[in-house]
């Protein structure tokens, strides 16, 4: 046999070899043929602010001065809103963030609104009065978490699942407690 044509024997039994025993990373993790999500185990997944990545942690205080971070919510469906009370889309969402928030938090639902504001604590405590932001409004006036977040505009939201892997991310306003939303955050409290 010329050594061409055993190259092509062998070429040819390496492709039956792989399509016979699966090739590593098609087709999903079999142990949870009922998973929907193609999200490794947590263990594996480094911090990013993408999709299917965990979510980078910060620790932030809100306007009583009491410390929050996201990795102490693990667990627990969380929505990071990095918003600012200058930003007319931010107002225009923040009814149906309280809203979402009124129906969920039963269930182990957190909102974390991240404000970038760089004016007084005062300022965002009264903002967040009159809109009766009911959920933890945390402080960042220098944008770390923004930056880490990559949000170039505001608002920008992220929807965390109880391992703290982002399952959602939008950028722009929307009504948080519509059905197209609800269809995203109920299955992940459910989990």
């Amino acid at each position: 046999m010329s050594a061409k044509r055993s190259h092509l024997w062998s070429c040819l039994v390496v492709i039956l070899l792989l399509l016979t025993t699966g090739v590593p990373g098609c087709g999903g993790d079999e142990s949870n043929p009922g998973e929907k999500s193609p999200v490794p185990p947590t263990p594996d997944l480094k911090e990013s602010p993408q999709e299917g990545f965990l979510a980078p942690d910060f620790t932030l205080q809100d306007l009583a001065g009491k410390s929050h971070s996201l990795s102490d919510l693990k667990g627990q469906v969380v929505l990071v809103n990095i918003w600012a009370t200058w930003c007319g889309p931010c107002k225009r969402e923040i009814p149906s963030l309280v809203r979402l928030y009124q129906s969920r938090r039963e269930k182990g639902f957190e909102i974390l609104a991240v404000s970038v504001d760089r004016t007084s604590p005062d300022r965002v405590a009264s903002f967040a009065q009159r809109y009766q932001m009911n959920f933890p409004v945390l402080l960042n006036p220098r944008g770390d978490v923004a930056n880490s977040y990559w949000a170039r505009s505001i608002p920008s939201t992220f929807l965390v699942d109880k391992k703290g892997v982002i399952r959602w991310k939008v950028i722009g306003t929307r009504e948080w407690d519509d059905a197209q939303a609800l269809a995203r955050i109920d299955p992940l409290l459910a989990e």
